[in-house]
Parts: C-alpha cells; structure tokens; sequence
C-alpha cells in the first residue's frame, strides 16, 4: 500500500486561545491529504469526477483519536494511505506525526457516489473502478 506525506507548520489561524491545535482543523487536514492522495496518483477531482461520471467522494463516517498535542509553530506530517476498499467505500487512514511520535490517529469512510437521476436524492454509491483501486496498490 502506498502511503502518502504531507509536512505542514501549525499556525496561529489553527489554534484555540491555549495555542493548540482546534480539533475540527485535523478533519479539514484528513480531508486535504485525501484529495492530494488522489492528485498526486494523477486523478484531481476537477477532472476525475466529471470524467468518470463521478458525483464525489463523501464522508460517511470519520472519527479520530488525540494522543498528544500539537501547538503554534510545530511541524508535523499527516501520512495517509488507504487501509481498506470495501466496493462501494473506501477506509482512509491518517497519522499525525510530531516529532516522530503519532499525536493523531485518524479515520475516514468514503463512498464512491455517482449520479442517479431516478434515485431521489439523486445520487447513489457505486464501486470504486479497479483502475483506481490500482494505482493506490
């Protein structure tokens, strides 16, 4: 399984008045390692979606566990793969490393949506293509 890095530096615009980390910004962060995961494999979702008919990928479940801090001005890197392709979801993992320890073990479960005209919320899941499964391999 491929697994995917990105560095970043906390900010002050990512804290709490006590200068930790907001939780909900490591929920946008899993969400950002996600779609660059899929870019740097040659399918940003710009152009991947509309090509492949694709609605998107949303969230149906996310969830996190804090074992540490991190506070302004620590560098930390998100490392992201993809655990599980279970057809019509996905499990993404996301470790939060700081000094070389994991401070946040993160999980997201997507789904593979795709656009159902007779369907009345107007979307429904569909497998994941194996050509995409593959490139993550």
């Amino acid at each position: 399984m491929k697994k995917f890095h990105l560095p970043m530096k906390i900010m002050f615009s990512d804290c709490d008045p006590a200068q930790l980390v907001f939780y909900p910004k490591y929920f946008q962060w899993f969400d950002v390692a996600t779609q660059r995961m899929f870019n740097e494999l040659g399918m940003e979702w710009s152009k991947f979606w509309p090509d492949r008919g694709i609605s998107g990928l949303p969230l149906v479940d996310a969830s996190a566990t804090f074992k540490g801090p991190a506070r302004m001005d620590d560098e930390i890197e998100i490392v992201s793969w993809v655990e599980e392709w279970r057809g019509k979801i996905f499990i993404v993992r996301h470790d939060v490393i700081k000094d070389g320890e994991i401070i946040v073990e993160g999980k997201e479960v997507r789904a593979c949506v795709v656009k159902d005209t007779e369907n009345s919320k107007g979307i429904r899941a569909e497998a994941v293509p194996e050509d995409v499964i593959s490139r993550f391999e």
